[in-house]
């Protein structure tokens, strides 16, 4: 017996037809979508991680580079021979200087002033600046309103005997002051920087800001700005540039007990002053008067 030939409706047909080309068109527009943004991000994320560990040198590279695009000043109105010229440029050239400076062998240009390529370089990089402008303007600032010397320490006693030495807390310092830093409270300055700005805060206590470099506590010795109350814990004094301090009763050739070295002959620190110094400055001023002509910029 012959059965007969099922046969299906002509719609479902077509509908079976409709639904398998839709299937098709999904499976096509799967295949040329781009991949999900928060996975590319985090491709791109890892790489970039990758790269700074395994290449520093070109992650200094590149942060350098981005300082002097993003963050170039114009320079200077002025060529003119003012203190207040003198430290704008001061200022325009420490700004101009790369943010991590120092090289892969750890020398810096700075310490090469001073015929010590590997020194701890936060004064030699103000004294190099302050070369710069020196150079440029024809001033002749440094060594009567700038101390040439590439310690902080020496540039505080270079203050003390000019009298323009403040303890914190007596002064607020101005643009283009020096500030001396007792970063670990040893007593005496372990560290310098040039002030910026110095500004009112909502609390009426004075915010300097600064230009410097190594600072201390820095993981990275490097060169920026910070802010920072005048009476901060670790500011030490200030060396000013306009006001004189005849009034300053403390001791003029050292800073505290913490320096007073015995072998000079003093009894005790309040004794010192009149007992032989450690510290010659008439011998350091010959020294680095002879630096100083070997000074200029190529």
């Amino acid at each position: 017996m012959r059965y007969p030939k099922k046969t299906y409706p002509k719609a479902f047909s077509v509908l079976f037809g409709i639904l398998a080309a839709a299937f098709i068109l999904f499976l096509i527009w799967l295949g040329v979508q781009p991949a999900e943004p928060s996975k590319l991000s985090q491709t791109e994320d890892s790489q970039s991680d990758f790269a700074s560990v395994s290449d520093p040198a070109a992650s200094r590279q590149e942060s350098n580079d981005e300082i002097s695009q993003s963050d170039a000043v114009l320079e200077p109105p002025s060529d003119d021979k003012s203190l207040d010229t003198f430290v704008d440029w001061v200022i325009w050239y420490a700004e101009q200087e790369p943010r991590f400076p120092v090289k892969e062998d750890g020398s810096t240009v700075y310490g090469e002033l001073f015929s010590d390529p590997y020194a701890q370089w936060c004064t030699e990089f103000l004294m190099y600046c302050f070369q710069k402008a020196e150079d440029r303007l024809g001033t002749s600032y440094l060594d009567s309103v700038y101390p040439w010397y590439p310690s902080s320490y020496s540039c505080g006693l270079w203050f003390k005997a000019y009298y323009h030495y403040f303890d914190v807390g007596t002064y607020i310092p101005a643009r283009g002051d020096m500030i001396l830093f007792d970063t670990y409270g040893i007593g005496y300055p372990d560290h310098i920087a040039l002030v910026v700005e110095v500004a009112d805060s909502a609390e009426g206590d004075p915010v300097i800001t600064t230009i410097e470099g190594n600072i201390l506590t820095d993981p990275v010795p490097q060169i920026r700005s910070r802010q920072l109350s005048c009476t901060d814990s670790t500011i030490f004094g200030y060396g000013s540039i306009r006001s004189a301090n005849y009034a300053y009763d403390g001791p003029i050739k050292y800073y505290s007990e913490a320096d007073a070295p015995q072998e000079s002959g003093a009894e005790s620190a309040d004794g010192w002053e009149e007992a032989d110094l450690w510290w010659d400055p008439e011998e350091d001023e010959e020294i680095f008067a002879e630096e100083k002509g070997k000074r200029k910029f190529r």
